[in-house]
């Protein structure tokens, strides 16, 4: 039976999955769980990875449970809904000065995969975490982390740029002169890979090149183990409509290497249809318009006028919407629920001491209870 969302707008009944999912937002674990498990009955998704994320550009929004959240709701979701299954990614912890070292990033890829992660998001290739990193994406002091993952076979899911317009001078503008160019972190990625060549690795937002068919084309033919995510960003999609026939074909010829994604977060945790309509329906409902309506579309968040669809064929939506997922992903790895438990007894511990969320006792209590509920899951 379809989806409330899948009838409503007409799409075709197929599987589908969300690669790309977080939980940045102070909300109860309580509420967040029925948020995903919502999410996914409102949208008809069988399956969805959280990506975890420690930092964000915004420095309110910086928590180090994060991964833990991620692994807990992979805990609690597959045991209610073993039919869905849900993935988690950890993300990298940066103290941005000389604690960052190559062991130190070694040791986190190996506690990860330890305790039962799925595979490892890196926000780093954002340009204002790039600046404050000071070195570059492929600097040596990563090279040992990177090869557990190619090693392992870890998946390793990547943010890499923004928008061009970003870089633009003037009110359009979010950067200066002083933060690295996308054609800089674009020669990182490859640096990365040269080393690397093994690494299963997607970049999210269709690696922000949406505007040149010829660069996708050649950066995915050079590197086989490379993959793109469609969330949006809007602006792909309007170059995607430039030319839509060319774009179609590019889309044929790499449909093993695109995964469907929406960077849904818990904005909210509504318990109504037309609560996830409102909350979450515009980044899910471009990515399919954009692959298979039978017309023209606006996207309602911002106005780049009508854009082309790229009217895919079957085959090319059922790779994308779920089975390059579930061939990179496999079933969800099982928790070592010892070891998570001393994680989350560690951060409790900082927490109770005031040392986590210092700034915000608001959050302070909703995190600390969050973390309680964690430490009590694994240690049962």
């Amino acid at each position: 039976m379809p989806s409330v969302n899948t009838a409503k707008k007409g799409y075709r009944d197929l599987p589908i999955c969300d690669s790309h999912v977080h939980i940045t937002y102070a909300m109860s674990l309580a509420k967040t769980a029925a948020m995903l498990s919502g999410y996914m009955d409102y949208f008809g998704l069988s399956r969805i990875a959280l990506l975890g994320l420690p930092h964000s550009v915004r420095a309110s929004l910086t928590d180090p449970s994060n991964n833990l959240k991620c692994l807990y709701l992979k805990s609690v979701l597959n045991g209610e809904h073993g039919d869905r299954p849900v993935h988690a990614f950890g993300g990298l912890y940066h103290f941005f000065d000389g604690r960052d070292t190559a062991d130190g990033f070694l040791r986190q890829a190996m506690d990860l995969w330890a305790m039962g992660f799925d595979g490892v998001k890196i926000l780093l290739g954002k340009p204002p975490l790039r600046k404050r990193l000071g070195v570059p994406l492929d600097d040596p002091v990563f090279d040992p982390f990177y090869s557990f993952c190619e090693e392992v076979r870890f998946p390793v899911t990547m943010h890499l740029g923004d928008p061009e317009a970003y870089w633009l001078p003037g009110d359009g503008g979010n950067y200066d002169g002083t933060f690295p160019s996308l054609s800089a972190l674009r020669r990182e990625t490859e640096g990365i890979l040269e080393k690397h060549p093994a690494l299963d690795l997607v970049l999210c937002h269709f690696y922000f090149i949406a505007d040149d068919l010829e660069a996708a084309d050649r950066f995915l033919a050079a590197h086989p183990t490379v993959s793109f995510d469609l969330t949006p960003g809007s602006e792909m999609y309007a170059g995607f409509t430039k030319r839509p026939d060319e774009w179609r074909d590019f889309f044929r010829r790499y449909r093993r290497r695109i995964l469907f994604g929406t960077d849904t977060d818990n904005w909210a945790a509504p318990d109504t249809d037309e609560g996830y309509e409102h909350n979450f329906s515009y980044p899910f409902n471009l990515v399919r318009n954009a692959l298979e309506s039978p017309v023209p579309f606006r996207f309602e968040d911002v106005d780049w006028g009508l854009l082309a669809p790229l009217s895919a064929d079957e085959e090319t939506l059922r790779a994308i919407y779920s089975e390059n997922f579930i061939r990179r992903m496999g079933e969800p790895r099982p928790i070592d629920r010892a070891l998570a438990s001393l994680a989350a007894d560690m951060l409790l511990t900082l927490c109770e001491h005031d040392v986590l969320f210092a700034g915000d006792p608001v959050r302070r209590e909703t995190e600390r209870g969050n973390l309680r509920v964690i430490a009590d899951c694994f240690r049962a």
